[in-house]
């Protein structure tokens, strides 16, 4: 590499760059401003730059101006200014990009998008320690609304009034859904599960020392569910009862297998069935909407739904002894097609929506009362929810067949009780639970007066 030094003019450097062999690298110092030089590269490009001695000794050098860009003056005019800063004790130009970087990467990673994927991806935040329709349902919420608002604000610096402003606008939003003008508060539940949310990240970024205040730790804005909702009229699920049976049996056909099974599927057997089933099973909605064919054991008075940890709430496996009527019941939702759900939807690849049975009961509760307003009367089925059918179930197997209360919970899967007089008993009560089971089946048969065959 060529090196001189001398006084860099307009002149000189224009000559210095003419008579270049575009061989080798050149350096040429100025003579005013020692540590500036003139650089020019094999290829004949030409650069000022300004040496860097930085505290530790080691050197580098920073481009101040390309040649064709200005002039030798304007180049020591820069270089002299960034020696008097440097001077100073300011931090060289190398230096500071790479702290620009720095910066950079570190507030992107200190945004509330940032943090939800830490979250997210924690293993006690995901399966199989937390089961799937739990963190789909996280990752369904964060997607659609949450992190459009707050995805790109630094995590540290989100205020709890922006949260609160946040959840009612997720309400307001919601309350504006067709589907949502049924329920009692339109978008609360939605509302309050957002904000549960927001609360659950900040929660385990305090315990991982990243925060130390989570401004989602406030009550409901939102009250989404009754103190406690009045007792289900036996005559409503009769009732419902008998339209789902009616749309199921259809008008005869003579169409062939194949068509008549396409026409059931349209009509909405699955939901249908799912919907009796939940009213006989007292199992979750969206845990019978997500049963699969090989779920089951089909052992003669021993018939048997397996539920995968990941597929129930508890996120522990659960098994549901199936009752005749229940055992019925699947073998026709089975008997439908050959897919390997027990619900699916009509391609085929997948079950039908999760609160398709919701929703389903909600158009024959509202066929239900514009009949019973023709007629001037009220009909037992207004104000009813799909998730009533448990809490009749859970209730009647008490106060009416006998079971005690600990195996009517059983029943339904709620979580174990952990408490100290339950941790040291051991027994196998899947004898009691299936005695439950099939007892109620029996009272739905009575009470609905509508056994399938």
């Amino acid at each position: 590499m060529a090196s001189s030094r001398l006084k860099l003019t307009q002149t000189a450097v224009t000559r210095i760059i003419r008579e270049h062999d575009g061989k080798r690298k050149e350096r040429h110092w100025d003579t005013e401003v020692p540590k500036m030089f003139l650089s020019i590269t094999p290829n004949g490009s030409a650069t000022y730059k300004l040496l860097i001695v930085k505290p530790d000794g080691s050197k580098s050098d920073t481009k101040l101006i390309a040649a064709n860009d200005g002039s030798p003056d304007i180049a020591r005019l820069l270089a002299t200014k960034e020696l008097g800063r440097m001077a100073l004790g300011g931090a060289d130009p190398v230096t500071q990009r790479r702290q620009a970087k720095a910066d950079a990467r570190k507030q992107q990673q200190a945004t509330f998008q940032a943090l939800a994927d830490r979250f997210m991806a924690a293993p006690e935040k995901s399966p199989p320690m937390l089961s799937h329709r739990t963190y789909n349902e996280r990752e369904r919420l964060l997607r659609e609304h949450i992190l459009p608002t707050l995805g790109k604000k630094l995590f540290p610096e989100i205020t709890k009034a922006e949260v609160r402003q946040l959840i009612r606008d997720i309400q307001a939003r919601a309350a504006k859904h067709p589907r949502a003008l049924t329920a009692s508060n339109p978008g609360a539940k939605l509302a309050n599960e957002c904000q549960g949310v927001i609360r659950a990240i900040y929660g385990w970024a305090i315990a991982e020392d990243l925060i130390e205040v989570n401004p989602a730790a406030f009550r409901k804005l939102f009250k989404d569910t009754p103190d406690r909702r009045a007792a289900m009229p036996e005559e409503a699920l009769r009732l419902v009862w008998a339209a789902l049976s009616a749309d199921l049996e259809g008008k005869p056909s003579v169409r062939s297998a194949r068509d008549e099974e396409r026409e059931r599927m349209q009509r909405g057997a699955p939901s249908a069935l799912a919907i009796m089933l939940h009213a006989v099973t007292l199992q979750r909605p969206a845990e019978i909407v997500a049963a699969k064919r090989d779920q089951f054991d089909w052992t003669p008075g021993r018939e048997l739904w397996r539920i995968p940890a990941g597929q129930t709430k508890t996120n522990e496996v659960y098994e549901v002894p199936l009752s005749p009527l229940a055992a019925t019941l699947f073998r026709k939702a089975l008997s439908l097609h050959s897919h390997a759900w027990v619900f699916p939807n009509e391609a085929g690849d997948g079950p039908i929506r999760h609160d398709g049975p919701k929703q389903r009961w909600i158009r024959v509760r509202e066929r239900s009362v514009a009949a019973a307003r023709k007629k001037e009367e009220s009909s037992p089925v207004a104000g009813v929810q799909l998730y009533d059918c448990r809490r009749l179930g859970r209730t009647l197997m008490v106060d009416r067949l006998g079971i005690s209360p600990a195996i009517a919970e059983a029943c339904i899967n709620h979580a174990p009780d952990r408490s100290m007089q339950n941790r040291y008993y051991v027994g196998n009560t899947s004898a009691e639970v299936r005695r439950a089971m099939d007892l109620w089946g029996a009272e739905v048969e009575r009470i609905t007066g509508h056994p399938l065959a």
